[in-house]
């Protein structure tokens, strides 16, 4: 790789297309194809790029890069503006989608680092996670493949990532068309779902399950082995009877459901913190049970022909009883609102 890639074009503005995908061969193929309509640079080599005038850039992802988190970092410090010394913006997050392999991709639980894919030998990512993750985080999805796309298929896509734009790459690329996307961030629906006020149904693919009762661990753990097999994806908190304290993390992606510690619940907290984002705090508060504070279950599921009376019986059936839940240890400070007497917001 030389020093210095030189990109010229004629213009001002310089449109990032940041281009990802599992590498099996179809996917290498449609990167080929994508660097037919634009010059493309792996990440790692855009420390050399020069790029004098208006161009169209394309800037290649290895598969253990979540571009969600490289959107947020890149935008939240004005990286591409600082790096090219003029006005520099992401103008779409293109996702390479092998249809010969994204059903087998959707229900692989490897790890990335057992396919050479990882960011080190110590990456426990799935493949599940991964591919997911690209598909919902892109703002146009490249199919390639020797397969057409069935109906069921062109659902799951459409369930992960309903606002995509998708495009078929053929053997004449010339004509694709990758139009700067109004918004380089891409909202996943689950997570619009968590985060809308209210309990309305989100959507026809969606469903929110919330409850103010505690899992039995031995019950959810049986559900976790044998999840319906309508859901693609999956997120949220859960709270388990044997350890009131702790939050867990729970997280499907295609056909692998994982659970996972991710910190204290709030109510758990002795040290009187508070969340800083005053939207945060807002919406605890909204939904701050008397007794338990912020322990709930909160999941948002996604699937196609989702059935949410047939899931919400399923995980009610992991509930602990009404009895049971006397068990349960208060918020330590709960009092009236919930809310501590003196929040602090210096404490994360």
């Amino acid at each position: 790789m030389p020093e210095s890639i030189r990109v010229r074009g004629g213009g001002r503005s310089l449109g990032v297309h940041l281009i990802g995908g599992l590498p099996t061969d179809g996917v290498q193929w449609g990167f080929e194809r994508l660097g037919e309509v634009m010059p493309v640079v792996p990440l790692d080599a855009l420390a050399g790029v020069c790029a004098d005038r208006e161009t169209r850039l394309g800037v290649l992802l290895p598969p253990f890069v979540e571009p969600s988190m490289l959107v947020e970092s890149w935008e939240g410090c004005d990286f591409l503006p600082l790096r090219f010394g003029r006005p520099a913006h992401i103008a779409s997050v293109t996702t390479v989608v092998d249809v010969d392999h994204v059903a087998d991709h959707l229900a692989s639980a490897v790890p990335l680092s057992q396919r050479g894919w990882g960011r080190s030998h110590l990456d426990r990512r799935t493949v599940a996670d991964i591919v997911v993750g690209q598909i919902e985080s892109a703002t146009h999805l490249a199919l390639v493949g020797g397969t057409p796309v069935c109906p069921s298929r062109g659902r799951s896509l459409g369930v992960l990532n309903p606002t995509a734009t998708r495009v078929t790459l053929g053997c004449e690329s010339g004509g694709l068309d990758l139009s700067a996307a109004p918004c380089a961030r891409v909202a996943p629906p689950w997570l619009e779902a968590l985060q809308a006020e209210g309990d309305a149904p989100p959507g026809p693919d969606l469903f929110v399950y919330r409850r103010t009762r505690p899992f039995d661990p031995e019950r959810f753990g049986l559900w976790l082995r044998d999840p319906p097999r309508d859901l693609l994806r999956g997120k949220g908190n859960v709270w388990l009877a044997n350890d009131p304290d702790q939050s867990f993390g729970y997280s499907c992606a295609g056909s692998v459901h994982r659970l996972f510690p991710s910190g204290r619940w709030w109510a758990s907290r002795t040290d009187g913190a508070w969340p800083e984002c005053a939207s945060g705090r807002r919406r605890l508060l909204s939904r701050w049970h008397p007794r338990f504070g912020d322990r709930r279950q909160e999941i948002a599921f996604a699937g196609v022909d989702l059935e949410p009376d047939r899931l919400a019986a399923g995980l009610d059936a992991c509930l602990v009883s009404e009895d049971a839940i006397h068990d349960v240890p208060p918020a330590p400070w709960a009092q009236g609102s919930g809310a501590p007497a003196t929040p602090r917001t210096d404490l994360h």
